[in-house]
């Protein structure tokens, strides 16, 4: 009796030439790492939102900034306003999905699998290709990423900070990679057993496919809903003005109407619990303190006024509070005091962002570590739970949401400085806030403003009713400290009607005028006189 003839399983799709594999494989890639691409937006997503931990979209965003000089970034901004932030970062996501989506192709070639398969589970070598994958593209990102890894938008210390975010990339990576290896062979024909109907391996492969276009729809929803729960975070606040209603400037500016200025689209939560302020570096005792803790260092309060280096000539990106915190000499004592061969110190900040300065210069400003602002707890947007305060600096130096203070024998690149912006002492400015429009010839009108020139001080302020061809000594109120704003006055009387040109210049505490030589904000803030032209009638 003759044993059986041994059958061979056949293809679903029967005969299929090397063309017609080639295609599908392709298409199959594709499909997969689309999908794959948008599950692994929707794993960003979660670690962004409840985790705080940065997305490689974000690491890319400010790894580009730090990367580009100032005028490249000012035509940036102009050319993507009025959603300067958003929008460069949706086309930074579409371009990851892309990316992804490509990667699948690459995959493809790497595990080069013979149509038709015989099953859905991938293979040992498959496992080991989605290993080398994923280690290759997280060292990929921490090496390209290096110096953007140290922020957590929930506080955490930059080393776990740094941490977390290799982690999150890790994980990622991770995800993207092995479900880009099922879904590819999930959608891969397979063949045909004589032990299973026909039927019921055409429903398999159905489903199969079904199934990964739902995941992928479903993956898509996600990520919009995560996306808009985003949004719904911005900063909208930001480039927020002080205003001076009926043309006055309250010497001290309350909380909500402080100017604002952020670099990121959302600025970051911080947990208290979780937030550690470090000293470290070139100090004899290093050492780290929680929120509790630094409620218990000696404090001191002073107004400090704050100006933006975007601030032009007669703006109100500028503003005055009282800040209570412990003085930088005071912390450094602390710990020992700098070491001799300290020259300069960094300021690092949870959401990635520092600056770096002369030591000497900083120290001789006596700055302040604010945890309080015109008595209340610093607001969120201010840099809860603590921001520096440099007088005399721009407000990209007074940085917010302060973790460590670390000095160096080496200058620490930053994204201002990086870029080219100026960060010298801030140049000594004045602005008239009243009157505007219309005056009454015969009539005393009062011209009234304020200047502003650090820890310089001023001396005193001249304005001009013909347009800079006579000068008037006015009124200088006192100042609330030797780091803010001064409010003057002057009295005129328009002698007759119409068109007048007035115009405002200060003299520092050091006895040097203000320039009147006229330049915009970029990259090195604005200065020459602020003129106001009024009707009189």
């Amino acid at each position: 009796m003759s044993s059986p003839t041994a059958r061979t399983p056949r293809s679903s799709t029967g005969t299929l030439n090397t063309l017609t594999k080639l295609l599908i494989s392709l298409l199959c890639a594709f499909g997969a790492g689309l999908v794959a691409s948008l599950i692994a937006v929707v794993v960003m997503g979660i670690l962004r939102l409840w985790t705080g931990i940065p997305t490689p979209v974000e690491l890319f965003g400010d790894y580009v900034l730090k990367h580009i000089d100032v005028h490249t970034f000012i035509k940036l901004l102009q050319t993507f306003a009025p959603h300067s932030k958003t929008t460069p970062l949706g086309l930074a996501l579409l371009g990851m999905i892309g990316s992804g989506t490509l990667l699948g192709l690459l995959y493809a070639a790497l595990v080069r699998l013979k149509l038709p398969l015989t099953g859905y589970q991938p293979a040992r070598r498959e496992w080991l290709i989605v290993l080398a994958l994923t280690a290759a593209m997280t060292l990929l990102a921490v090496l390209l990423f290096w110096n953007e890894l140290r922020q957590n938008f929930f506080g955490l210390p930059l080393l776990w900070a740094s941490l977390s975010t290799v982690l999150g990339l890790l994980a990622t990576f991770a995800v993207y990679n092995t479900m880009l290896a099922l879904l590819y062979r999930a959608l891969l024909p397979k063949q045909r057993s004589e032990e299973t109907k026909h039927v019921v391996q055409s429903k398999r492969q159905f489903f199969s496919r079904l199934g990964v276009a739902a995941l992928g729809i479903g993956s898509a929803g996600a990520s919009w809903g995560l996306i808009q729960r985003y949004l719904g975070q911005y900063a909208s606040y930001d480039g927020i003005k002080t205003p001076s209603p009926g043309g006055v400037t309250f010497p001290i500016t309350p909380n909500d109407l402080h100017y604002v200025v952020t670099q990121n689209p959302i600025d970051p939560t911080t947990n208290r619990d979780l937030w550690r302020l470090e000293i470290t570096g070139l100090v004899d005792r290093p050492g780290s303190y929680t929120y509790a803790e630094i409620q218990q260092l000696p404090s001191t309060s002073r107004a400090i006024t704050l100006e933006c280096i975007a601030n032009g000539v007669g703006d109100r990106l500028m503003s005055t509070a009282i800040w209570q915190g412990v003085a930088l000499k005071t912390l450094l004592e602390r710990h020992g005091g700098p070491r001799p061969s300290a020259r300069f110190i960094a300021f690092y900040c949870v959401d990635g962002y520092n600056i770096s300065l002369p030591l000497d210069e900083v120290l001789a400003v006596d700055p302040l570590l604010a945890w309080h602002m015109n008595g209340s707890e610093l607001p969120q947007r201010h840099g809860f739970p603590m921001r520096v305060l440099i007088p005399g600096r721009y407000g990209e130096e007074n940085v917010k949401w302060l973790t460590r203070v670390e000095l160096t024998d080496r200058f620490v690149g930053g994204l201002y400085s990086d870029q080219g912006w100026y960060n010298g002492p801030l140049h000594t400015t004045s602005r008239i806030d009243r009157p505007s429009g219309h005056v009454a010839v015969g009539h005393i009108v009062e011209i009234g403003g304020i200047a502003f020139a650090g820890n310089r001080g001023i001396q005193k302020v001249e304005v001009s009713t013909d347009n800079g061809q006579s000068w008037h000594v006015t009124t200088l109120q006192p100042p609330l400290s030797p780091d803010s704003w001064v409010s003057w006055t002057w009295s005129w009387i328009p002698t007759a009607p119409g068109s007048y040109t007035l115009t405002a210049r200060a003299t520092d505490g050091t006895g040097e005028t203000q320039t009147s030589h006229k330049q915009g904000t970029v990259p090195n803030g604005a200065t020459g006189y602020h003129q106001v032209t009024v009707q009189a009638g």
